[in-house]
């Protein structure tokens, strides 16, 4: 199934500045997760980030900011056990939940289970998720597929979102896939 901007909501689960450098390939993961931001911003998809613990890891990473329509604290690492989320995602509902996030292997993974549990349709990117070990990922990973639920690139949700090359967004995300190869 291909994702749509008008169908499609991003959440970016906890790319905090204390916690990023100690994530394996933190410099690519948070540059999909730029390269995911831009994109959604260009096509019109509602972007919102969650900070576990903002007093001890820090607020969202400062480059995703201007990017990000809202920030949820939250106490659970399942950012759907949140009812200010739950809350807000409710006039949403029917949109596919695009993921990106750290730590993989806990609040990325118990998010996605948490929200797929209540019936959203979920998609993780694979590319802009990360752990402090590579090997922590690759189990969130192995069980969000066991779960059912999609994984794709960065890359591949900005051209479902642009969907034409005569779109509007097509240049602008091109030149963000371009800027941020890596």
């Amino acid at each position: 199934m291909l994702l749509t901007a008008e169908t499609s909501a991003l959440l970016l689960v906890d790319y905090q500045g204390k916690l990023m450098p100690m994530i394996d390939g933190a410099e690519t993961v948070l540059n999909r997760a730029l390269l995911l931001a831009e994109a959604a911003h260009l096509c019109g998809v509602p972007i919102w980030a969650t900070e576990q613990y903002p007093q001890g890891l820090g607020g969202t990473a400062p480059a995703l900011v201007p990017w990000i329509e809202r920030v949820f604290t939250k106490t659970h690492f399942n950012a759907a056990a949140e009812l200010d989320l739950r809350e807000a995602l409710a006039p949403w509902r029917g949109r596919r939940i695009i993921l990106g996030g750290c730590e993989a292997h806990v609040c990325l993974l118990q998010t996605a289970l948490g929200l797929h549990s209540l019936g959203w349709p979920v998609t993780v990117v694979s590319d802009a998720i990360g752990s402090r070990r590579a090997s922590d990922k690759g189990a969130a990973l192995h069980r969000l597929t066991q779960a059912g639920i999609s994984l794709i690139s960065a890359e591949m949700a900005a051209f479902e979102w642009v969907q034409h090359r005569d779109a509007p967004a097509f240049k602008a995300v091109l030149t963000a896939v371009k800027k941020g190869a890596s």
